[in-house]
């Protein structure tokens, strides 16, 4: 495997082989752009400027059967939070990214014209994008597949990215060919825009350069896994994250009016069932996998009353955040909104919890769907003044209507758990050196870091605190390896991944050596962002937690700033 250095000026290209010896040999996706954005960009650089890197890495079980391994990370210093970022998304590219041999993309510098990397079987290559200039994902990955062909993979970034609003994505194909895969937090669109980066199309390798040193053993260990994650997320499969609607507002902890409630009146007509019941009448499609090694298929395909796709994959977090937090209860509706997202190049999450502070600032009235859809489709896409103020991010929203309630932390906003309610979860939000991003430790209900331990109820304070951090080191681990966190961030899989690292790179490694590798990329994470000024005094949660109860359960946030703030003393002496 190799890392490859592009020069997007002078498009200089450099090619770095990963060998035993080297420092990055046991780092992959997350774990690898999290050390090199350590190691060479500097802390207090401009994230929009020439000295930041975006880095597009896959994991270290990239390219094999191991299920759920075909994610990519996407890291770079953020230009919302000015910390250090990872996203990571599915789709196609991240297999084909492996089969070439190519572990990561270093993308420096700053072009001064629009241009697409293209990467096939005989190398790699910069070429104008001048003709794509300004155009949606949609008819930018229709464009790109008529020219380059259908099985090719693409990240790319639409008009929000070029824009470089803060809250700007980087997509990537689905199986299906449609851009429905964001590397959503962070904006790292914007960053991919700032170095005039239209798209990467990569083509697929006719020969795998993946290698496996002990095949047989390798299948012994990830094809009974594979079953078992089969079998026990069958819900999943069936329904997605949708499925978390009614549960979530039934436990009191969906956001609802700008996090002002925890349930929604109205969640049986945006409810998981009654999305899939929608899916299956217009012939839409269930079940889907988001990338090639999926094995627990939870997404879906929604088509409009005629049978024209709307858009792919309708997540939970979406329409928590378009749906309950806005007021907005029809399901149309969500699609459309999350179908304009993927066009622009928008995170979903980022979106509705900035419209639901304007919403609650008086600025647009609740549930008005209608001008939901004008501030995308006509503001951000033409890049207004309005739409400049929706597409960088709920912090700058709040700021500018001087709001008292502005659900953020570290300038990323909150995602679809009331912290309130899911108190690992908060404590996750406040301590991630990622700001406000769920996956970094998602403690949602039911969810354990390890079997042999009690973590206490899920609306306790009691053990909730060593839950977010096992969560943390775990869910580092897993996105290092480029899976998907649904296959379970637990100390008991912790083991079943040594066993694969150890099968294909013919290994000894033991299940506390790869836990080390989790603590130390969490270290790696928390020194540059201590050195780009996002301290541990940064640690907290927005007052109005404290202050307000989530009704109906009437909790609040009862952390201490203080056990917040020396979270990660843990590092040093923590018992997993």
């Amino acid at each position: 495997m190799k890392i490859v250095r592009i020069n997007v000026e002078n498009e200089n290209i450099q090619f770095e082989e990963i060998n035993p010896n080297s420092k990055y040999y046991l780092l992959g996706a997350r774990g690898l752009s999290s050390q090199i954005i350590h190691d060479e960009v500097p802390p207090l650089c401009d994230p929009l400027g020439k000295e930041n890197k975006l880095i597009i890495s896959n994991g270290l079980l990239a390219g094999s059967a191991f299920p759920c391994s075909a994610r990519t990370s996407i890291g770079a210093k953020s230009p919302l939070t000015n910390g250090i970022k990872e996203a990571n998304v599915g789709g196609r590219p991240a297999m084909m990214l492996a089969r070439h041999g190519i572990r990561a993309l270093i993308l420096e510098n700053i072009s001064s014209s629009l241009k697409l990397i293209l990467i096939d079987d005989n190398g790699i290559k910069l070429i104008s994008a001048e003709e794509y200039n300004g155009l949606g994902n949609y008819e930018l990955h229709n464009k790109l597949m008529k020219k380059h062909g259908q099985k090719i993979g693409i990240y790319s970034i639409g008009p929000a990215g070029q824009y470089l609003m803060k809250s700007a994505t980087i997509g990537a194909n689905d199986l299906e060919g449609y851009p429905s895969r964001h590397a959503a937090r962070g904006g790292l669109g914007a960053l991919m825009g700032s170095k005039k980066i239209k798209a990467i199309v990569i083509k697929p390798a006719k020969i795998s350069k993946v290698k496996i040193h002990n095949l047989k053993k390798f299948r012994e260990i990830s094809k009974p896994f594979a079953i078992n994650l089969a079998q026990t997320r069958k819900a999943f499969s069936i329904f997605g994250t949708p499925i978390m609607m009614k549960a979530m507002s039934g436990l009191g902890g969906i956001p609802t009016k700008n996090f002002l409630l925890g349930s929604y009146d109205k969640i049986e007509n945006i409810s998981g069932e009654s999305l899939h019941e929608l899916v299956l009448a217009r012939g839409g499609q269930k079940r889907l996998a988001c990338s090639p090694t999926c094995v627990i298929r939870c997404s879906n395909l929604i088509v409009d009353e005629k049978g024209n796709h709307v858009t792919s994959s309708l997540e939970y977090e979406t329409m928590a955040l378009n749906g309950t937090n806005l007021l907005i209860d029809n399901l149309d509706s969500l699609a459309k909104i999350d179908h304009l997202c993927d066009d622009l190049g928008i995170d979903t999450m980022e979106f509705g919890v900035t419209v639901g502070v304007a919403m609650e600032c008086g600025k647009v009235e609740w549930g008005n769907e209608s001008k939901v859809f004008e501030i995308l489709d006509n503001e951000i896409r033409n890049n207004t003044e309005e739409g400049k103020l929706y597409g960088n991010g709920v912090k700058l929203i709040g700021e500018k209507f001087n709001a008292k309630r502005i659900p953020e932390v570290k300038g990323q906003g909150i995602s679809a758990y009331d912290c309130r309610v899911f108190k690992a979860m908060g404590v996750t939000y406040a301590t991630s050196p990622m700001g406000a991003d769920h996956t970094a430790g998602a403690a949602i209900a039911n969810r354990v870091a390890s079997l042999h331990k009690d973590y206490g109820e899920l609306t306790k304070d009691e053990h909730k605190l060593d839950l977010s951090f096992e969560l943390q080191i775990y869910t580092a681990i897993t996105d290092s390896m480029g899976c998907c966190y649904f296959i379970g961030p637990s100390y008991e899989n912790m083991e079943i991944i040594t066993k694969a690292i150890n099968a294909m790179y013919d290994l000894t490694l033991t299940r506390e050596d790869v836990i080390d590798i989790g603590i130390d990329i969490i270290r790696t994470e928390l020194d540059f962002n201590e050195k780009a000024g996002i301290t541990f005094d940064l640690n907290d949660l927005p007052e109005f937690f404290r202050e307000e109860p989530c009704e109906p359960t009437g909790l609040k946030n009862t952390f201490d700033k203080d056990e917040l703030k020396n979270f990660w003393n843990r590092l040093d002496h923590h018992e997993f």
